[in-house]
């Protein structure tokens, strides 16, 4: 698939599989495949051999649609196994009037991901979050200026081994090779914010299936990530309770028939809704089902408030909060969510990607899209593409100390 870009992304409700061509500064959708999840839990694979399924049917849609074959993707990672860290590393210039070089700021970088991890966690990412300069000076980019010492701050991101083996061994299954392990929330936030306002802070909020992933952007660089074992499934989990109807009844009436807001709707209004029974559909009053809606909504709000209270970034987050995910699409979340949050909320779809428009503009795929994105900056993430729009010159010192497939796991699935 040589000067293309291939990303997956397994999620609780569907695995996709996308393929991309650099454009400009973003990247056009040339190739889509979904499918829908089975084997897998709030982001982890719980069933290998139906996880492998899901994705080789993904993948050959994707690779018809695109006329090309799936060789080498980035793969998003999510789920609650994951934690997250800051950490400082500082190095000592070895030519300080010559000034900061790559050398030096690789040393930094490598004292601070440098920390004592339990045998079963493997680091994931090392995001730079700034640099300062001599103690006290902060820059965001440290090459070539004058200095005696350099430090840089760094966001850390951790895994279960065992989980991520498990990712990575799907993927083997279906002759893919790994090019990268990206965090979920982290390539959402590629693909829908812009750099304003992650300079300003913002939270992302991507809200999918089994979980809810969070990250804390603050002056530009990533401060805080976080991923909730909630999602929308719990909002489909619990219509099938309250209308007394199958799962997948369920979804389909949280999709035709939802809303967070009730009081935005006729109270006279009533919907049918199928049971159990093949002739055991019931009108209901759409309203029962909203409140239904409402109440899970909103708890998964309340529990996204109480994760960035222990962030203590809260109060920094001067452009509010952006949401994406497949839970994104109900009416009325935004509100709902500002009245929980106490900030605004916007709904945000991916930017610099354009192509197969059902993919490319739907907030539901904006982990795939921006895996897309993300891999324009990584030039080992295609057969033949070049490297575009990168981060500038500190981005090219990082690129090996920022997500990649750990090498501990290579062979693992032999």
């Amino acid at each position: 698939m040589r000067g293309r870009i291939a990303a997956i992304d397994i999620g609780s409700t569907k695995v996709t599989a996308l393929v991309g061509v650099p454009d400009g500064n973003g990247v056009r959708v040339v190739g889509a495949g979904v499918s829908p999840s089975r084997g897998v839990e709030k982001g982890i694979v719980a069933d290998l051999g139906a996880a492998t399924e899901c994705l080789s049917e993904a993948i050959q849609q994707a690779e018809r649609t695109s006329g090309s074959r799936f060789e080498r993707a980035l793969v998003a990672v999510g789920g609650p196994h994951l934690l997250s860290h800051n950490s400082r590393g500082e190095a000592a210039v070895a030519h300080p009037l010559r000034g900061v070089e790559s050398a030096d700021l690789e040393r930094a970088l490598e004292e601070a991901r440098t920390v004592a991890l339990p045998p079963e966690r493997q680091v994931l990412h090392v995001v730079p979050r700034g640099y300062w300069l001599d103690g006290n000076v902060q820059v965001r980019d440290p090459l070539g200026m004058a200095a005696y010492r350099v430090e840089a701050e760094v966001h850390v991101v951790t895994a279960l081994a065992s989980t991520v083996r498990n990712v990575v061994r799907c993927i083997d299954n279906v002759g893919v090779e790994v090019a990268g392990l990206i965090l979920s929330s982290l390539a959402s936030g590629e693909a829908v914010l812009t750099e304003n306002e992650r300079d300003m802070g913002v939270a992302l909020l991507d809200i999918g299936g089994g979980t809810t992933d969070i990250a804390v952007y603050l002056n530009g660089g990533v401060w805080h990530t976080a991923s909730i074992a909630t999602g929308g499934n719990h909002v489909t989990n619990d219509l099938a309770v309250g209308l007394h109807c199958p799962v997948s009844l369920a979804e389909d009436a949280k999709l035709r028939f939802g809303h967070c807001r009730p009081e935005d709707l006729d109270a006279s209004e009533t919907v049918r809704v199928p049971g159990f029974d093949r002739n055991g559909a019931s009108d209901v009053l759409r309203r029962d089902v909203v409140e239904i809606v409402e109440a899970r909504v909103e708890e998964i709000f309340s529990l996204v408030l109480r994760e960035l209270r222990r962030s203590s970034y809260d109060g920094l987050l001067s452009a509010g909060v952006a949401l994406c995910g497949g839970l994104a699409n109900l009416p009325g979340i935004a509100e709902l969510g500002s009245e929980v949050l106490g900030m605004p909320v916007r709904i945000l779809t991916p930017q610099r990607v354009g192509g197969l428009l059902e993919v490319a503009g739907a907030s539901a795929h904006a982990t795939g899209t921006g895996l897309l994105l993300w891999g324009m900056r990584q030039p080992d993430a295609s057969n033949g593409t070049e490297e575009v729009g990168l981060l500038g010159k500190v981005g090219r010192v990082f690129r090996g100390i920022l997500p990649g497939r750990d090498k501990s796991l290579e062979g693992s699935s032999s």
